[in-house]
């Protein structure tokens, strides 16, 4: 066994002992400690190095600096977009920098499905598809639930476009439920006095933060313009860390889910 073996086997344990611990608190808390993210990018930087100057190649340092770069934009576009929290971000940099390779191609393990040249990437491209997956759940969710009975009142916002993102990002929770695990939801509409009038209307927007909403309903609640058990539309605060961690897990074993759909897809159409 020589040294690149061992830092394979190094980086799996690292990547997977660092997702894992991120992936519980972000479950848990929806937070995760710099520590983490501190120790992951530091050891997986300096492995990196280690297996660069072992195996230098030009392909690798582009490979290498592509993954690097990529990573750090698409964290950071995407934290400003309000797509990304700052740990999502984070821990994609870290990804970047550690895993520009799929640690188990040096110790021969083929994979079953096509694979990006770009490790990270291929974790990105997974992620992304899981996280999309839960918007698929969501949809189904309250599909299931409009069986039982309607899902919007004549009090909310009648604009088609509207309805149908909001059926595809959250469904209704009660007011309660909401005020107690604020940093759990978003909510997707917020409650305004016209006059007399109580209207309500969807706020969908890119930024993960709530803006001051939760107070302001807590705000309606104290007046009694709205109940604690009236429900109101609502998002998850989807812990993003988990799907890497399973992207990460699936890129390792399997592959390129994205790529392999589009695989799939180009033999059906040739």
């Amino acid at each position: 066994m020589n040294i690149l073996h061992l830092t394979a086997y190094a980086k799996v344990l690292l990547c997977t002992t660092a997702l894992g611990l991120a992936s519980i608190q972000d479950w848990k808390t929806r937070e995760v400690s710099d520590v983490i993210w501190l120790i992951m990018g530091c050891c997986g930087a300096v492995m990196t190095m280690v297996e660069l100057v072992l195996d230098y190649s030009i392909s690798f340092l582009a490979t290498f600096t592509i993954s690097t770069a990529s990573c750090f934009l698409l964290g950071f576009g995407l934290y400003y977009l309000g797509f990304f929290g700052g740990a999502d971000a984070k821990c994609l940099w870290c990804v970047g920098v550690t895993l520009p390779f799929n640690p188990l191609k040096k110790l021969a393990f083929n994979l079953a499905g096509p694979e990006s040249p770009i490790f990270s990437i291929s974790i990105f491209n997974n992620s992304i598809l899981t996280a999309a997956l839960l918007a698929l759940g969501i949809l189904l969710f309250n599909v299931v639930k409009r069986a039982r009975g309607p899902l919007f009142t004549s009090g909310e916002e009648s604009s088609l476009w509207k309805r149908c993102f909001v059926l595809m990002l959250g469904y209704k929770v009660k007011v309660s439920k909401l005020l107690k695990r604020r940093d759990f939801y978003f909510l997707l509409e917020e409650i305004v006095l016209e006059g007399d009038f109580v209207k309500r209307r969807f706020r969908l927007s890119t930024r993960c933060v709530n803006n001051g909403s939760y107070e302001k309903l807590k705000g309606l609640v104290h007046k009694k313009i709205v109940k604690e058990g009236d429900e109101i539309w609502a998002s998850p605060a989807i812990p993003l860390i988990v799907n890497i961690t399973v992207g990460f897990f699936i890129a390792m074993l399997y592959g390129d889910l994205v790529l392999a759909i589009v695989k799939e897809v180009l033999d059906l159409m040739l």
